[in-house]
């Protein structure tokens, strides 16, 4: 099946290049039908981390934090780095996420979302002291400092196995909304999503 549908998009790549493309020849997904369907690996991409964000926000909408927001006249928010606790060099991929995070709440109009991107000091202290829980006087030190009463952080992690030349990897998005000023969750949610190499 797999290889059926890449002999496809083989194909249709060789049609745009009738008439004196030599080499390979790059094409975007629009341009090829199907080509964002499958995934090429078991690896993490862009479209994954997309699919688990989506599922996490909609969560948070429709959670009881949003109520506390609107009753708090649109509190300040900030987003956190999201920790990598994977083998995949998604670092880039994650930081990405934040911006989507950012104008997802922003658009939302619940909370006045202040930007990190302006705070690298911050930032690099979070990243160099990230463990399983964030230290609750460490979260209220960075509140203060960029006048946040809440913050969104998380992490991706996963779970692999291989048997007889066959590989899933599960992989998991977290998020938690944290008060700045306690350290007490006010959120969480985990999406996932499965990924893998059969024969």
């Amino acid at each position: 099946m797999r290889l059926a549908r890449l002999a496809l998009v083989l194909a249709s790549v060789s049609a745009f290049c009738v008439g004196g493309c030599g080499g390979p020849q790059a094409v975007r997904g629009e341009q090829v039908e199907g080509l964002d369907d499958e995934a090429m690996s078991t690896g993490l991409d862009k479209r994954d981390l997309q699919k688990m964000l989506q599922e996490n926000m909609k969560a948070m909408q429709a959670s009881a934090v949003v109520a506390r927001w609107q009753k708090e006249n649109r509190p300040t928010l900030a987003v956190m780095p999201l920790k990598n606790e994977t083998s995949e060099h998604v670092d880039a991929a994650l930081d990405s996420l934040l911006s989507d995070i950012e104008t997802t709440l922003v658009n939302a109009g619940h909370v006045q979302v202040v930007s990190l991107e302006r705070q690298p000091q911050i930032i690099e202290e979070v990243r160099k002291q990230y463990s399983d829980a964030f230290d609750p006087a460490a979260v209220a030190r960075w509140g203060k400092q960029i006048g946040a009463k809440y913050f969104v952080t998380g992490k991706v992690f996963s779970a692999d196995e291989r048997q007889d030349g066959e590989r899933r990897v599960q992989y998991f998005l977290f998020l938690q909304v944290l008060d700045a000023e306690t350290g007490a969750i006010q959120f969480q949610h985990k999406s996932s999503l499965t990924k893998a190499i059969v024969k």
